[in-house]
């Protein structure tokens, strides 16, 4: 026999009962013949489920639900505990964390959403209804809570879980209930937690993964795959990008463009018809659209910790630099939103993404008709782009010394970059150990490289801001304080201080990323 005590929720295996006490009455038919059940209220509520696009609360273990009703509340179970939050007006969704009501649902967010919009992954219909367990003296020693979870589009995948309640005092009859349930054959014990069991219904559908890549992979149809995988990234940014529901669209749109500018530098000579030629410059435009925007979002998500690092001025100095920074923006996103939407652009994008499933239609047919010697193979092609990148960023890095320019730092930086896309794209063929430390040693020269360029452009930045403000014309914006412009020059001295830290630690780290151990693990890591 099952240790009972620990058998407090099952899941009611056969159709929901939509909690009507006939079908309740039937399904606990098990204990009836030694209790009598009560039932209390049905309870009927609509909700729709909430999460960052890229699924944050639910990897944390977190559902949120915005209750529609007389009085419209958020919701936020864990496995620990329930939060509840009256909202005081209808939000709009999507919405980030600074736009929700205060409450201390809001601050148990704020972590897990980051900087993240959630919005509608999911509605929904949940039933509930309480049934008292009576003893033979009428009295309610057990309160079993039936709740039916119902998603909208997923009848198949309903849910109905029970929770077993004892009284105090009553656990020996909650035993009872459990091991009648445990034995009955409509009733699994639940497995995980109800949230989890949320999480797992309400989760939106993952794309199906491109086939894996192997060294024998033809190297057409490993690079086209990969570039699809791009394009199909920047497709599913840009409308998160057009409507500004968080900065982090647009972040991984322009990552997305610099891997597919990379791997057509590093590799598109392998794709045919002169495609790679063809696409360049209108990719290369793209990526110079995104960068102003960009930068001024790095500025913005900054601005809230700017302030801590000013000795002589303060926070509030700033407040004038914040709005000429939503003003630069503003104008910016707005010439990134009209390419966006423009149909020579969503025509590029969808003759891309059909060109790169032609090329790896047309290779594998090809390859199954070819000699294996006549075809490249993704393994070839990874030993040999792999190892002449690596050539490439070694003898950058060697050349390296404190009176280096740092246009120099810079081009190390690209070919760190470049270098660690092949990684990425090339990794399924690649000895895994010797891998994953590679890109570990990668990693670590690449945010001291990272922190070097952050410290040189922001405090280049904060200087060609402060002219932008003293030279605007525009009527309605006044002339920046004196107090702004200082805090802004104390700022810019703070990262040309970080851009010199950075640049003192750059030495230790490439000599371990030059070294022979190095060299003889990315020897071992190529197929």
């Amino acid at each position: 026999m099952a240790n009972t005590s620990e058998l407090t929720m099952f899941d009611w295996r056969d159709d929901p009962t939509d909690c009507d006490a006939d079908a309740i009455t039937a399904a606990l038919a098990p204990i009836t013949a030694d209790y009598d059940l009560a039932f209390g209220a049905r309870r009927v509520h609509t909700a729709t489920y909430l999460d960052t696009v890229d699924g944050r609360l639910g990897s944390r273990g977190l559902v949120l639900t915005h209750e529609h009703g007389t009085a419209d509340n958020l919701a936020l179970l864990s496995r620990e505990q329930v939060l509840t939050a009256v909202l005081p007006e209808q939000p709009q969704w999507p919405a980030r964390i600074e736009q929700l009501h205060e409450s201390p649902l809001r601050d148990a967010l704020a972590d897990a959403m980051w900087i993240r919009a959630v919005g509608p992954i999911a509605h929904g219909r949940t039933v509930s209804r309480v049934v008292a367990v009576l003893n033979s003296d009428a009295k309610t020693v057990v309160r079993i809570h039936w709740t039916e979870v119902h998603i909208d589009g997923h009848d198949d995948t309903a849910v109905a879980r029970l929770e077993i309640k004892p009284l105090l005092g009553y656990q020996h009859d909650a035993n009872n209930v459990a091991d009648a349930l445990h034995a009955a054959e409509s009733f699994d014990v639940a497995d995980r937690d109800f949230v989890d069991t949320l999480i797992a219904v309400t989760a939106q559908p993952t794309a199906q993964p491109p086939p894996p890549m192997t060294a024998d992979t033809p190297a057409a149809a490993a690079v086209a795959t990969a570039l699809h995988g791009f394009a199909d990234a920047i497709a599913a940014n840009v409308a998160g990008v057009v409507d500004d529901v968080d900065t982090e669209f647009l972040h991984d749109l322009r990552v997305a463009v610099r891997r597919t500018r990379s791997m057509l530098k590093l590799a598109g000579d392998v794709l045919p018809d002169g495609l790679k030629e063809r696409v360049e410059p209108d990719f290369r435009l793209l990526g110079d659209l995104t960068t102003p925007t960009r930068d001024l979002d790095v500025y913005l998500l900054d601005l809230p910790t700017l302030g801590d690092h000013l000795l002589v001025g303060e926070p509030t100095d700033l407040v004038p630099f914040g709005e000429h920074l939503r003003r630069q923006r503003e104008l910016e996103l707005r010439k990134l939103v009209r390419v966006l939407r423009s149909k020579r652009f969503t025509d590029f994008l969808a003759t891309w993404r059909e060109s790169l499933t032609a090329v790896t239609a047309v290779t594998v047919t090809v390859t199954a008709e070819a000699t294996e010697s006549s075809t490249p193979t993704a393994g070839a092609l990874a030993s040999q782009r792999i190892m002449k990148t690596y050539k490439k960023v070694v003898r950058l890095a060697k050349a390296i010394t404190p009176d280096s320019h740092h246009d120099e730092v810079h081009s190390l930086r690209k070919r760190c970059k470049e270098l660690r896309y092949l990684l990425e794209v090339f990794g399924p063929v690649c000895e895994p150990e010797a891998h994953k430390a590679t890109v570990k040693d990668l990693k670590k020269l690449q945010d001291l490289l990272g922190d070097f360029q952050d410290g040189e452009m922001q405090s280049a930045g904060l200087r060609v801001f402060a002219t932008q403000m003293l030279e605007s014309r525009e009527p309605t914006v006044a002339a920046p304080p004196a107090a702004t412009l200082l805090a802004m020059g104390e700022l810019s001295a703070h990262f040309a201080r970080q851009q010199a830290s950075a640049r003192a630690a750059l030495t230790d780290q490439l000599d371990r990323f030059l070294g022979s151990k190095a060299r003889h693990r990315i020897e071992a890591m190529l197929p």
